[in-house]
């Protein structure tokens, strides 16, 4: 199954050169744990989790306006999928890399939505109850 069936394409992001006060405030509004950082053109290039600004506020030279999204990010690795990518897959890249969630992007490069391993869950609990109701009569499809 392509990740777009199953993607959440409602996570919170942010610009690189968001203020940290204000990616704390949508981390605060937002009932997710991290922000998407996006460049200029909507690719996503970092991830800010809350463990970061925990961090960050404990070094009082961050607590400056000046301080920005892109500054938290510095020196990360990021992982990403297509959201024409088959779910398995982004799912063994979370499970081996040992993530939350994967930024997805379309052909255009630009953020579409997080793939997480709940997605996957609650796409399959839909699928379920339907599989149940297929009888099988001598394992063929009835």
């Amino acid at each position: 199954m392509d990740i777009k069936y199953i993607m959440n394409t409602g996570y919170p992001y942010c610009i690189a050169a968001t203020n940290i006060n204000d990616v704390v405030l949508m981390l605060t509004k937002s009932s997710h744990d991290a922000i998407v950082v996006l460049n200029q053109n909507m690719l996503p290039i970092g991830i800010i989790t809350e463990q970061d600004i925990y961090e960050i506020y404990s070094r009082s030279d961050c607590r400056s306006p000046e301080f920005i999204a892109s500054d938290v990010i510095k020196n990360k690795q990021i992982c990403i999928c297509w959201e024409g990518d088959d779910a398995q897959i982004a799912l063994s890249m979370i499970n081996d890399r040992n993530l939350s969630f994967l930024p997805v992007v379309n052909n255009e490069f630009c953020f579409v939505g997080v793939m997480a391993v709940c997605d996957a869950v609650i796409s399959y609990e839909n699928v379920v109850p339907f599989i149940r109701d297929v009888k099988f009569i001598n394992n063929s499809l009835f």
